[in-house]
């Protein structure tokens, strides 16, 4: 009977100690980012000035060698779901952006490396879901869909599906992102690459 009692007392003792420790991280980062897209990770990395554009960099597979700034990723907000930054370019009619430099890495089909030839722009493209409510952090989404590159040659075209994910920091402000491009339609399987992109220059 003594030793129930001392087992009884003990567990009380632990279940009192418990209530005092510090969350867990599992309890602090949950298994599932929040569904909810952030606007505050979005009020970090794009600005409402014009002609506003990200530091893009793209890792070079091969050598592991990050490259230079990819520029002109205007990044803008979506008019029909602001949860997205898109990269459009408004100020230059009928011109575009690299995105994630398409133009120079489908230049051997499109016959060009003119941005405002090729024309890409896309309403949607990275959406941002923080680890936990009120998180700094999370997870970024690539929207799949297919991209449209126009050729040099006048009217024709072709099609690269993109689709990826990686995370963001909204203290470091820096975007980490694998973007993987779906070549069926020129012929191909796909690629995947890696990207770094934040409001400031980063050296690499």
């Amino acid at each position: 009977m003594k030793n129930i009692f001392s087992i009884l007392i003990s567990l009380i003792i632990l279940s009192g100690c418990k209530k005092d420790e510090p969350a867990a991280k599992a309890d602090l980062y949950p298994d599932q980012p929040v569904a909810t897209a952030s606007s505050s990770a979005i009020a970090v990395f794009h600005q409402s000035t014009a002609y506003y554009q990200m530091y893009v960099y793209r890792k070079d597979p091969a050598t592991g060698i990050w490259g230079r700034r990819i520029g002109s990723h205007f990044s803008t907000i979506s008019s029909s779901d602001p949860s997205f930054i898109g990269f459009t370019n408004p100020y230059v009619a009928d011109s575009g952006v690299p995105l994630f430099d398409m133009v120079q890495l489908y230049s051997a089909y499109t016959g060009t490396t003119a941005i405002k030839t090729v024309g890409i722009n896309a309403d949607q493209v990275l959406q941002f879901f923080p680890d936990y409510e009120g998180a700094k952090t999370g997870i970024v989404k690539v929207k799949t869909q297919d991209v449209i590159l126009k050729k040099s040659t006048a009217g024709q075209t072709i099609t690269i599906g993109i689709s990826g994910s990686g995370t963001y920091d909204e203290t470091s402000k820096v975007i980490d992102l694998k973007v993987t491009f779906n070549e069926t339609a020129i012929g191909g399987t796909s690629r995947t690459f890696q990207y770094k992109l934040s409001p400031n220059a980063l050296t690499l």
